[in-house]
């Protein structure tokens, strides 16, 4: 089921971004082979000018690299960025990485957050982050599951800005 998701992701990156399609099918294949420098390399300013799948791929290049590379900090903060626009994948590692407290602080209600917003778009995985939001609602107290569920009402994707708006006079 994951080279289906796979490919459909980035059939899907292709018809919306042409131009970035042949790059982070690059730095796709330097991740498969865990050369996380090479796709870093290729995926940064990607990722640095909005688009939300290579801002998900770096933040998974941050989180299997070995060594100096390996930041759960630096994943966490693309996972985010990618997450707030509605890249359900990076919605459900972000949720993990919630869960265990693994470069964020630990938070269930975030993680419930994350986890549902993944659960909703992914069919395949989304039953897998569907069952982890389950796993931690038991361990949640009836007014943090109140408060997760009310921040899953109100949610929006935002846009992200590449640049920053003039002054206002």
């Amino acid at each position: 089921m994951r080279p289906l998701i796979a490919l459909s992701l980035l059939l899907a990156l292709a018809v919306a971004s042409p131009a970035f399609a042949a790059p982070i099918d690059d730095a796709n294949a330097a991740y498969q082979r865990g050369n996380f420098a090479a796709a870093e390399k290729i995926l940064l300013p990607i990722a640095e000018g909005g688009n939300a799948y290579a801002q998900y791929r770096l933040g998974m290049v941050y989180l299997e690299a070995t060594g100096e590379m390996r930041s759960p900090e630096e994943a966490a903060k693309w996972l985010e960025s990618a997450a707030l626009q509605g890249q359900p994948h990076a919605q459900y590692k972000l949720g993990i990485l919630y869960v265990n407290g693994n470069g964020v602080s630990k938070d269930f209600v975030q993680a419930y957050l994350w986890l549902s917003l993944s659960a909703r778009h992914i069919a395949g995985s989304g039953s897998e982050a569907a069952r982890q939001r389950d796993l931690i609602t038991a361990r949640m107290s009836s007014s943090q599951l109140a408060d997760a569920k009310k921040l899953v009402q109100k949610w929006r994707p935002v846009k992200f800005e590449t640049e920053t708006p003039p002054p206002q006079r």
